[in-house]
């Protein structure tokens, strides 16, 4: 397994890094930048495509190692089963509907209702193959889910960690950088789990995350944002991975205890701060679904840290987050992870504005004036 594991995140980051610079020559080409205004913090445009190699590069990695495999006569049940044919299918096709709408934004820009509709379409399509949440693993006492609960349960976990992903993509590395540690330790559980096909879907978007981490955060003539082709097709790809941590399977839980929870954990950052934000757009009587300068990367800056530290703060959270979840995951249940989770975000959004509070002491500047932009539409 791990010469496969390794064959395929090679492959992939190999592609990557030659296809990304193509995408950024095309967008010069085509005139096609992220141009900065007043919700963004970049000052020049920037070639927004990078994320269009995603997709196209998973999707050959896996063909081509799936066929060099079979070729060398590999056990084939080792690789799919039925079950796991249909779900990779569901998946593909869910993944070239955000793929296509996502790059229809990029380019012509679209409402983000159309958006909304195909992402539900795109969770949907994952029911109909028959993955759903169907085990809750006791958190808040609940363990089995019919079918008519997860399926609905299913779909607004989808569309809540694709928007997630969307939404936290609002400085170099942030996104990409969130969704290569989430990645890397979901392939690790899939690989010591023995599921080699999720861990081969996991490690290709992987290798061409990695590429594509290089160009946007040290990138100079190549520097590119990964846009809505890209954010949605990873929030996607995130969405599907962990939700096979979720399903009836006892056998997992025999090797790691609270798995689901150590999977979901690799997203906490994007996924909470989706839930404050629109909380706070509530608050102040605005429409949740339009953007503003009030995630958690925006509050971070606040307090005068460079975009760079902003993206190391956030990525070493992250990773906080999982490792203590792993190291508690043999003594807490799931429902008190989670408390205990939800209390340490709250408690890091205490300390963050209580640096934000001496910044605006100091400099004597109302920054949430300054900083808070009008809701428009994207």
């Amino acid at each position: 397994m791990d010469i496969i594991i390794l064959s395929t995140i090679t492959l992939s980051f190999i592609l990557g890094l030659i296809t990304i610079p193509y995408i950024v020559h095309l967008s010069h080409q085509l005139h096609l930048y992220d141009q900065p205004d007043k919700r963004k913090i970049h000052h020049l445009p920037i070639p927004r495509l990078g994320g269009v190699a995603f997709l196209p590069v998973v999707i050959v990695t896996m063909s081509l190692i799936l066929v060099i495999l079979l070729r060398l006569e590999a056990d084939s049940y080792l690789l799919w089963n039925a079950a796991y044919i249909q779900h990779f299918l569901a998946f593909l096709a869910g993944s070239v509907m955000l793929y296509s709408i996502g790059l229809y934004d990029d380019i012509h820009g679209v409402s983000y209702k159309k958006k909304f509709l195909i992402q539900v379409l795109a969770a949907m399509i994952l029911c109909v193959s028959g993955l759903w949440v169907a085990d809750f693993s006791y958190v808040f006492f609940i363990r089995e889910v019919p079918w008519w609960i997860g399926m609905p349960i299913t779909v607004l976990a989808v569309v809540y960690v694709t928007n997630a992903i969307n939404l936290i993509d609002g400085i170099d590395g942030l996104a990409s950088g969130l969704a290569i540690i989430a990645l890397t330790v979901i392939a690790a559980l899939d690989i010591y789990l023995g599921h080699l096909a999720w861990a081969m879907i996991a490690t290709a978007m992987l290798g061409v995350l990695c590429a594509f981490f290089y160009f946007n955060v040290f990138g100079k003539r190549d520097k590119t944002f990964m846009g809505d082709a890209g954010s949605l097709t990873l929030g996607y790809t995130l969405a599907f991975l962990i939700l096979h941590f979720w399903q009836r399977d006892p056998v997992w839980n025999k090797y790691i205890h609270n798995v689901g929870i150590i999977a979901l954990s690799t997203i906490i950052i994007p996924m909470f701060d989706v839930v404050r934000v629109m909380m706070s757009r509530l608050r102040d009587k605005r429409d949740p679904f339009l953007p503003d300068k009030n995630h958690i990367h925006h509050k971070l800056l606040r307090t005068g840290m460079s975009p760079t530290w902003v993206m190391i703060t956030l990525l070493c959270l992250s990773s906080a987050f999982i490792f203590i979840n792993y190291l508690t995951a043999a003594y807490l249940s799931q429902t008190l992870m989670i408390i205990f989770d939800i209390l340490g975000f709250c408690l890091m959004h205490i300390i963050i504005n209580l640096f934000i509070w001496r910044k605006e002491k100091a400099t004597g500047i109302e920054w949430d004036r300054i900083m808070q932009s009008t809701p428009q539409q994207p």
